[in-house]
């Protein structure tokens, strides 16, 4: 049964920080229907006028494709505020993931990514990569999935500053418990060390648990942890987002 998912509001929310990791989730993008085409589309937009004009747009997508064992994946995300003539703050990515599923416990992957944003001065962070997924358990309750690859960086800043170009390994877990019919836990890993100094990282870790309230309302919490060893100037190596919310399904 095909469900479209709406957050309804969010409840107590604490922010440690504002900036976004570079380290982008798109495990938990991941979505398998009985279908050769889907997805979503999603674009909002706000207009506020007082002192200053301020303006916040928001475009994402989620697209999939599915024929036999190949399985293409497109994710793609912008979110802009401005406030008069000022940018407070401009990022946005674009994933593009495809899988040849081996068997039950293989499947290739190949990725491409493009990314910028003001906020951790990042002019652009571009990536390219190849490597292998597996399926280590697949049962209704538990789901645990872990890969590994190889991927190509470079990375640009908003201030003057030589480029960052390095070889890096990917290395991701992801798991998946439906504890009970109530309650659902989440949480990824990744640990992404260069290949010619592994003193040089990033790591980033999420987790998730959703409780249903009643039938079809849920309360989310959900924790995000980033690190990372050589960010650009003046920003932080560490930083973290706590979010607690409502989502209603139907």
């Amino acid at each position: 049964m095909n469900k479209f998912l709406i957050t309804l509001i969010l409840l107590l929310p604490i922010q440690f920080s504002e900036l976004h990791a570079q380290v982008v989730n798109i495990e938990k993008q991941r979505t398998d229907k009985d279908k050769a085409f889907y997805g979503n589309v999603q674009a909002h937009m706000q207009y506020e006028k007082s002192k200053k004009v301020i303006w916040q747009n928001s475009i994402s997508s989620d697209m999939y494709l599915r024929s036999g064992k190949h399985y293409l994946m497109s994710f793609t995300s912008w979110d802009y505020i401005s406030a008069g003539k000022e940018n407070l703050q401009d990022k946005g990515y674009e994933h593009l993931r495809y899988n040849f599923i081996i068997d039950s416990l293989f499947a290739f992957e190949a990725f491409g990514q493009y990314q910028f944003n003001d906020l951790r001065k990042i002019e652009y962070r571009s990536l390219g990569g190849l490597g292998l997924r597996l399926n280590i358990i697949s049962g209704d309750s538990l789901k645990w999935f872990t890969g590994t690859s190889v991927m190509y960086e470079e990375r640009f800043f908003t201030y003057a500053a030589p480029g960052q170009f390095h070889w890096r390994l990917n290395l991701y877990t992801n798991l998946l418990w439906n504890i009970s019919e109530a309650a659902r836990l989440s949480g990824i890993v990744y640990f992404q060390p260069s290949m010619h100094d592994f003193s040089n990282h990033n790591i980033a870790g999420e987790a998730q648990i959703q409780i249903k309230l009643i039938r079809k309302l849920s309360l989310v919490v959900n924790t995000t942890l980033t690190y990372e060893t050589n960010p650009p100037v003046d920003v932080a190596n560490f930083y973290s987002v706590v979010r607690n919310g409502i989502k209603w399904e139907f």
